[in-house]
């Protein structure tokens, strides 16, 4: 059924009929113009596909005062109270169906908890006179088929690690990560480093601002964008962003920092936002490179941040010992 034979009013919402995939442009367009003819009210955009056991709700609604655009939020249910993946003000309907099928595509939602994309196969060309290595052979013939991995608990388990309405993981979560991260250092003695990083708005009298929530999510998908599935974006004592990176010492994490760098002030965070306006700042730490101790982690890569603020130097990395 066409959306546009399918509205029903429901007090202050306008709920649309409920689709069978992930919204297209001109789903979301005209679920746009709706909201637009009824500013204060809510349009509900519900879907559910066959690959996915969740039911989304996508509400809308215009402001009298919105300058940026409607206001877009994602729920994870149809209950006024479910759970909300994120929101997000823009007119662009080509950024709001990204932010939905980051979501709500089952293969890139399973990626988030574990890669099941097959490794590319590294061919080494033999040096001269040496003769090529023999394939192993295979000596598990009889492998059992995968377990299934029960999406329901996954995506609860997320919401709990996660904060609501940035999406990104919590403090909480942080600590854990970095002892997590410690103890395997303790074991196997394999190094990880540490981001401590702040990006605000300059203002004309020198000041830093933090970012609005829509330049949030758009940082943190770059950060994420230029990094592995393995590294971790938290909060860290608000407005900053901490990043754990396993397996990596310092060397590999300053030039993940300039990456993070170039991925964020290369082109503006948002509509009229000058990248020249746009702060940026981190100190690294690292284990065993800079202590052997996961609290020193942290102060030393705040140190190293305090220290990139009070040079306006972008990244600074935590004197090694």
């Amino acid at each position: 059924m066409p959306l546009h034979d399918s509205l029903k009013p429901t007090g202050a919402n306008v709920r649309l009929s409920k689709l069978a995939t992930v919204p297209c442009i001109e789903d979301l367009d005209f679920t746009m113009s709706q909201a637009a003819k009824t500013p204060q009210a809510v349009v509900e955009l519900p879907w559910k596909s066959a690959t996915s056991p969740t039911t989304f709700v996508l509400r809308v609604t215009y402001a009298d005062s919105a300058d940026e655009g409607p206001s877009w939020t994602l729920h994870s249910g149809e209950a006024v109270d479910s759970a909300v993946l994120w929101s997000h003000e823009s007119v662009d309907t080509f950024l709001i169906q990204s932010l939905i099928a980051a979501e709500c595509d089952p293969q890139r939602a399973l990626s988030t908890f574990i890669d099941t994309a097959p490794t590319r196969e590294t061919i080494t060309k033999p040096k001269p006179n040496q003769a090529p290595t023999p394939r192993p052979q295979s000596v598990r013939p009889n492998l059992p088929a995968p377990a299934d991995l029960d999406r329901n608990i996954l995506e609860a388990l997320q919401r709990e690690l996660r904060r609501e309405g940035t999406g990104l993981l919590s403090e909480a979560s942080f600590y854990w990560l970095v002892i997590q991260e410690f103890n395997r250092y303790q074991q196997t003695e394999t190094p990880c480093s540490l981001l401590i990083l702040e990006v605000g708005l300059k203002l004309t009298d020198g000041a830093v601002s933090l970012p609005p929530l829509r330049v949030l999510h758009e940082v943190a998908g770059r950060i994420q964008a230029a990094g592995r599935p393995l590294d971790s974006l938290c909060h860290y004592k608000d407005p900053r962003l901490a990043l754990v990176l396993p397996h990596t010492d310092i060397n590999d994490a300053m030039q993940q920092a300039m990456r993070l760098e170039q991925a964020l002030l290369a082109t503006p965070l948002g509509p009229g936002l000058d990248p020249s306006n746009v702060a940026f700042s981190v100190g690294i730490a690292g284990i065993p490179d800079t202590c052997n101790h996961p609290g020193i982690l942290i102060a030393a890569a705040v140190d190293a941040l305090e220290q990139s603020k009070r040079t306006n130097s972008s990244i600074v990395l935590f004197p090694s010992g």
